[in-house]
């Protein structure tokens, strides 16, 4: 009765190890994780996110660009594959490589269901995006993404 006692404690002792293990790996991994949407799906869930502070990457439409630099104000449309549409507006230093036909990734609020106001600008360079923040100071940072 004893050793069957002794294999217990060892058997509820190691579950516990691998329950509290599986436990820490699974919050540091959803720590980590960043969900982009694409214009459609913003497009396509409103509702769900309209009060939620998001990420949207898209490509910056051609002929959408306005800069003003006295307000250091900048607005411009993305879209996506899907030729979905959305505006967005982003007060703060224009990163020197923004152009349009770009990858871009846009982090903030949206105001109406086709307007976006971005409080950070994510800017791809190759396989890198270079942050702007709307205080005006630039810092790199490097986030590999998968076209």
């Amino acid at each position: 009765m004893n050793m069957k006692r002794q294999n217990l404690k060892f058997i509820i002792g190691g579950v516990l190890i691998v329950g509290i293990a599986t436990w820490i790996f699974g919050s540091i991994s959803t720590q980590n994780l960043t969900y982009y949407y694409t214009p459609g799906e913003v497009s396509n869930n409103y509702d769900s996110i309209k009060n939620d502070t998001i990420r949207v990457m898209g490509v910056v439409k051609t002929g959408s660009l306005n800069w003003i630099p006295r307000k250091t104000k900048l607005e411009f449309e993305i879209t996506d594959e899907e030729e979905y549409v959305l505006q967005v507006e982003y007060t703060g230093a224009k990163p020197d490589m923004f152009r349009e036909g770009q990858g871009v990734v846009v982090e903030g609020i949206l105001k109406t269901p086709g307007e976006f106001q971005a409080d950070t600008l994510l800017v791809k360079h190759s396989e890198e995006y270079k942050v702007a923040d709307h205080t005006g100071k630039k810092e790199d940072y490097y986030k590999t993404m998968q076209q």
